[in-house]
């Protein structure tokens, strides 16, 4: 048995990992709170911007763009979304191994990663990222989502990729987050099946034409698009955090327990013991 001295330092030990892993906990919880906010407030401005689009579509007027159709490119891209830290417990596993079984069904692929972890992980595999971006996913914002699609665009208008996917773990606060791909690019009538058209009216008309309308359009929706899914990334890492750091403080106060449970027992064998001693001398005496 441990002496007192050896099990109140490691009772210290435990009290200090538990500080860390419930303050991790909290900062993760606070950090979802605030990702959910923005994604609403995202959401209300996406949802309108692919109504008017939907809207567009369906019109008597012919709508002629680009990014309809697959381009001439011979690849696919694919943008894997994952974190940049640990400690998330299998998050970044299962999101991976769903990448690379997806990617890897493609064959011949553009493969761009956001986050360290992501990055690390294909080129273990054997895949090189063709692009990697480290740090956007702990800071998921409208201008970093901007810049990316700009690279997209060019991509798909330079016929590098015929079609682009992205792949990122779901968040909506309602289910378990699950890993998803979703096509971004050629972008299709039927993308918009869930959307709400504008109120009914007789005929809207676009200024200057619908078609200059749609063309200003599309890079709004894919920023949107993009945010979207940088945002659930974020907050799913931080769901899967949160989850991590509560197992782990529960854990240390169940460690707590049992030596302070320990810790007793071996003060009070230490105090039998002297008396014990105590006793047997005064009896030699």
């Amino acid at each position: 048995m441990q002496n007192t001295n050896e099990i109140r330092r490691h009772i210290t030990a435990v009290q200090q990992t538990r500080k860390i892993t419930n303050a991790m906990k909290l900062v993760s919880t606070a950090r979802i709170k605030k990702a959910m906010q923005n994604l609403t407030y995202n959401n209300l401005y996406f949802e309108r911007v692919q109504s008017a689009m939907k809207d567009i579509l369906l019109s008597p007027h012919p709508v002629d763009h680009p990014y309809l159709s697959l381009s001439w490119g011979k690849k696919r891209a694919y943008i894997v979304i994952s974190g940049d830290k640990g400690m998330v417990g299998d998050h970044n596993a299962k999101l991976l191994d769903f990448a690379y079984s997806e990617i890897s069904a493609a064959g011949d692929v553009i493969l761009i990663t956001i986050g360290i972890v992501g990055s690390e992980y294909f080129k273990k595999k054997g895949m090189k990222p063709d692009i990697e971006i480290a740090g956007v996913s702990q800071n998921p914002s409208l201008d970093n989502a901007r810049n990316l699609v700009l690279d997209l665009m060019d991509l798909f208008d330079n016929s590098e990729a015929r079609s682009v996917y992205l792949i990122f773990t779901t968040f909506d606060n309602k289910s378990t987050p699950n890993p998803v791909v979703r096509r971004i690019l050629p972008i299709r009538i039927h993308d918009y099946e869930n959307i709400q058209t504008v109120e009914p009216v007789h005929e809207i008309l676009y200024i200057p034409s619908p078609e200059e309308v749609f063309y200003d359009l599309v890079p709004q929706y894919l920023v949107g698009f993009l945010f979207e899914a940088m945002v659930q990334a974020y907050a799913s890492e931080h769901y899967a955090r949160m989850n991590a750091m509560q197992s782990a403080t529960d854990n240390a106060d169940d460690l707590l327990k049992k030596l302070t449970l320990d810790y007793n027992r071996a003060r009070q064998a230490a105090i039998t013991q002297e008396i014990s001693e105590i006793t047997h001398k005064v009896d030699e005496a």
